[in-house]
């Protein structure tokens, strides 16, 4: 009975085609029962059931809203990431605006479209994004937890119904790090939407498209940096394509001389007839059974030779066995944005109107030298001040001091005492 079945017994195509399978047991999709088709936004599409599918008892609108529950789920639960975006927790509004504008365009988004409001985040702000998973990469933002191939699929099949385009969507392989597509032909848009990026002659996951403009900005001295071999590793490339997906970005490619290496080959003295030990007739000894040679000397010098033939044929494997360096990549100059733009030239300063200008004579430019006579009498003044008021204090702080009162008629010190303190 499809009315009782289980999510597991249902499975959604690339082409569109929902399978429902009778037997939960069996691991086959079983047979088609209904097709997605556009609906009214691009993560809620519609579902039609076959004319020819025979539901036996069951009744057709029953049969349509179970199968369009289980495509809800099933969509939620591949792009759970996604829709974590849309919680209704309680979030600053800038938060809630990019969150939103992520969600619209499925998941990645330009940085540029929402510079201004990443500007605006503070450190909390910013937790709050990393805790939705949410990557703020140099030229994209976008949900890593989307790169899986069960997502891409999807998103690729929800963007081309939304679209009108045809179906199966042209999305790479499983776990592809780039594919080389038809640039006149591809869609951007559609590129982007699934998690992988157009630049130049090929798409690349953006999560190995974010490793590389890292290290390209990581690398940059003095408004520039050399291009790595393991830049094109991690997309999967040759280095050709490497130096169009980074022109593709904005990077000036820096063209290297070429240097041409004439290879001179080392001439090594080889022994005549091919290696063959040429022996040395050595004199003859006489004695009273004849004329010997003496064939333990020959014996020797030939273990040399063969010897010394031996360590060079070593030495010439073990230079071909030897891992060769890889050649050295060209420059590019650094894409120009805000961080490297032109500074304009300065305005002069003026003098608001309602300002009123200080003496000059008071504030006199800096280093500038002073009259003879404007300088005496500064100070002048400045030291008689001081003079006078040290002068002053050193006087006050020696002199004596007497106090005088009235005596009462009897001469009793306290009564002169309270008198003073009346006064």
């Amino acid at each position: 009975m499809i009315l009782s079945a289980i999510s597991k017994q249902f499975t959604l195509q690339d082409d569109g085609q929902i399978f429902y399978q009778s037997d939960s047991t069996n691991p086959l999709p079983g047979e088609p029962l209904a097709i997605v088709r556009k609906g009214e936004s691009l993560l809620i599409p519609d579902v039609e059931i076959f004319e020819s599918r025979d539901l036996g008892s069951e009744d057709r609108d029953a049969v349509k809203e179970h199968v369009s529950t289980w495509l809800k789920a099933h969509i939620y639960t591949i792009l759970e990431p996604l829709f974590g975006l849309i919680s209704e927790e309680e979030q600053p509004e800038i938060v809630r605006n990019i969150c939103l504008k992520l969600f619209a365009g499925v998941g990645i988004i330009p940085r540029g479209e929402i510079e201004d409001l990443i500007a605006q985040l503070d450190t909390d702000m910013r937790k709050m994004l990393r805790d939705k998973k949410v990557r703020l990469g140099p030229l994209l933002v976008f949900i890593p937890d989307l790169n899986k191939p069960a997502a891409v699929r999807l998103r690729g099949l929800l963007w081309s119904l939304s679209h009108d385009a045809p179906l199966p969507a042209p999305v790479p392989k499983d776990g592809s790090m780039s594919v080389v597509v038809d640039v006149t032909t591809a869609n951007p848009d559609f590129y982007r939407a699934i998690g992988y990026p157009l630049y130049g002659p090929r798409v690349i996951r953006i999560d190995m498209l974010d490793r590389v403009i890292n290290a390209v900005y990581d690398g940059a001295k003095g408004g520039k940096f050399q291009a790595q071999h393991s830049m094109a590793e991690w997309m999967g490339c040759p280095i050709a394509d490497l130096y169009a997906i980074l022109e593709a970005m904005g990077h000036k490619h820096i063209e290297t001389p070429v240097v041409v290496e004439v290879a001179v080959e080392e001439i090594v003295p080889v022994a005549a007839n091919d290696g063959a030990v040429e022996i040395e007739v050595l004199p003859v000894s006489a004695s009273a059974s004849g004329t010997q040679v003496d064939l333990f000397a020959v014996a020797s010098d030939a273990a040399k030779i063969e010897e010394k033939t031996d360590d060079k044929t070593a030495e010439k494997i073990s230079e071909k066995k030897a891992p060769q360096k890889k050649p050295e990549l060209d420059f590019f100059f650094l894409r120009r944005g805000k961080a490297h733009s032109d500074t304009a030239a300065r305005r002069p300063r003026v003098e608001h109107e309602n300002k009123p200008a200080f003496p000059k004579e008071r504030y006199s430019p800096k280093n500038a030298k002073k009259s003879d006579s404007e300088d005496g009498e500064h100070k002048k003044f400045k030291k008689k001040k001081f003079d006078d008021r040290k002068k002053d204090k050193k006087e006050s702080r020696y002199e004596s001091r007497v106090f005088s009162a009235d005596a009462v008629d009897h001469d009793n010190p306290f009564a002169v005492l309270q008198n003073l303190k009346l006064k």
